[in-house]
């Protein structure tokens, strides 16, 4: 069983198995009004360097505009965001 968070309806499906996923939802409201850009999903929006429309403001992991919401994938980020920062502050 399962509860469907925009319905409230819960579920069942008979399944053989389950692959459990998160970061489907961003935990990013608290960036509403920052200035910081967020898509129409609440993620926020960066680039290859993980660099936002903000100067000096980075994002990374399950919140961002990244693809393939798996635990590799917002480490891989969270260094390219890291890197970036550091560069950032080291060349300027």
């Amino acid at each position: 069983k399962y509860e469907d968070r925009t319905t409230g309806e819960v579920k069942t499906l008979e399944l053989s198995g389950l692959f459990i996923q998160i970061g489907l939802l961003p935990n990013t409201k608290w960036l509403e009004g920052s200035g910081v850009e967020l898509n129409q999903m609440g993620e926020v929006v960066i680039d290859a360097k993980g660099k936002t429309n903000v100067p000096g403001v980075y994002g990374a992991g399950d919140c961002a505009t990244v693809p393939f919401k798996q635990i590799v994938i917002a480490t891989g980020t969270g260094a390219t965001a890291g890197l970036s920062a550091w560069e950032h502050n080291a060349i300027g």
